[in-house]
């Protein structure tokens, strides 16, 4: 192994204990960037049993941390300043920021929020531990009013304080190291698929993530919640993938295959090579252009906002913009049409050994269901493009009477 390859190797010290306040003292300036991290999924109940936890000395697992001066400094020895991972610390830093934290991010914010108090506790009685030895327990209440942690009496104030931590700092390591570790300390955790490709090192998960920064607007109308387990980032690679690889057409032969998506499928569109710098401009300016279009839709009273809880028609109005509907007016005609195929019972498609109607279809995104959605997406398509496309009356009748 040369030298370079060494400084390549991830590194870290032996697991150390320390007190929480001593934690947040030397590893206060710490963040989670999006691709090492699940976004912060604690609910109200999940902070209140924590802190219970705490009280009661009953948590476990490490936090794993990556010294950011330390790795810069490692890769400057190895003559590394122009990887990807010395830029990515050299930002991170720049930031702010001193550690990265791969793994007990939710816990490491919970305990800030508690010790800065931010944290407002539960008002109940509770108990914890005051002897780790002989397991003496006694007790407090948390009064309306008084719910923070400086509010506290001072015996439960110091015992927080002396819980410990076990920690797991990295020294050296690498951007590819890091997800390594990401997805090694979740092993055990049932992450979703797209969790784990946002850990991915490959150029279509910064995209993804820069696409769905770019239209959060668009996603926090589809989704109650579009950061929760990156919902509306995986909407995002569904579209994407079913764009660029579920549905291929030979234009030689004539001939359409239809792949599906599925998690096998987007896995390895995040492993394959990256886009032209034209095709990526292409999608991600389609994703932004779509947002668009919902808004003045909605603003305009041409969108029912209930067809936003189908995310499958938004997504649907998204491949037709990258295969043909170019203009607002060609975007609303093609809203139209859709919810007169969606809403049409008397038409069916084979797929397999059922028949279905073009709303079932919609539900799901095998490559039957997408055979029977791309049928319907050309109709729409060339009855768009190839008519009037302002005279919107003549065209919804055209299609229902199909």
């Amino acid at each position: 192994m040369n030298n370079t390859q060494n400084f390549l190797v991830p590194l870290k010290e032996r697991i150390t204990l320390m007190d929480y306040a001593y934690m947040l003292q030397k590893f206060g300036a710490f963040n989670a960037p999006r691709q090492f991290q699940r976004p912060i999924a604690w609910k109200a109940e999940d902070r209140k049993k924590f802190f219970q936890s705490i009280l009661m000395n009953r948590v476990e697992g490490s936090y794993v941390l990556v010294d950011v001066k330390s790795c810069i400094a490692r890769l400057e020895l190895a003559g590394e300043c122009d990887s990807p991972t010395y830029k990515f610390f050299k930002k991170f830093l720049s930031e702010g920021y001193k550690y990265v934290i791969l793994d007990g991010n939710n816990r490491m914010c919970f305990i800030q929020s508690l010790f800065d108090d931010t944290f407002t506790i539960p008002e109940g009685k509770y108990e914890y531990i005051t002897d780790e030895v002989n397991g003496s327990i006694t007790s407090f209440t948390v009064r309306k009013g008084k719910q923070t942690f400086s509010e506290l009496p001072e015996r439960v104030r110091e015992i927080l304080q002396s819980r410990q931590a076990a920690i797991s700092l990295y020294t050296q390591i690498t951007l590819e190291g890091m997800s390594e570790v990401f997805q090694n300390v979740n092993s055990g955790v049932p992450l979703n698929g797209q969790e784990l490709r946002n850990a991915y090192s490959t150029p279509w998960a910064e995209y993804v993530r820069n696409i769905a920064d770019e239209t959060s607007s668009l996603l926090a109308k589809l989704f109650k919640d579009h950061r929760y387990r990156l919902r509306g980032e995986e909407w995002i690679a569904d579209c994407l993938d079913m764009t660029i690889q579920a549905i291929t057409i030979d234009e030689i032969l004539n001939e359409t295959t239809y792949h599906g998506v599925s998690q096998t499928t987007k896995n390895k569109l995040y492993k394959s090579d990256f886009l032209s710098e034209n095709d990526k401009n292409f999608y991600s300016d389609k994703f932004i252009e779509l947002m668009d279009f919902i808004t003045l839709m909605i603003q305009e009273n041409i969108l029912d906002e209930k067809i936003l809880t189908r995310s499958s028609a938004v997504q649907n109005l998204y491949w037709m913009m990258c295969n043909g509907i170019d203009t607002y007016d060609q975007a609303v005609d093609a809203v139209e049409l859709h919810n007169n195929a969606y809403i049409n019972k008397s038409r069916t498609f084979v797929c397999g050994d059922e028949d279905k109607i073009f709303k079932e279809c919609c539900n799901g995104m095998s490559g039957e269901n997408l055979k029977a959605r791309h049928i319907v997406f050309k109709e729409i398509i060339t009855k768009i493009v190839g008519s009037n496309v302002n005279d919107y009356s003549s065209l919804n009748a055209e299609f229902q009477n199909a």
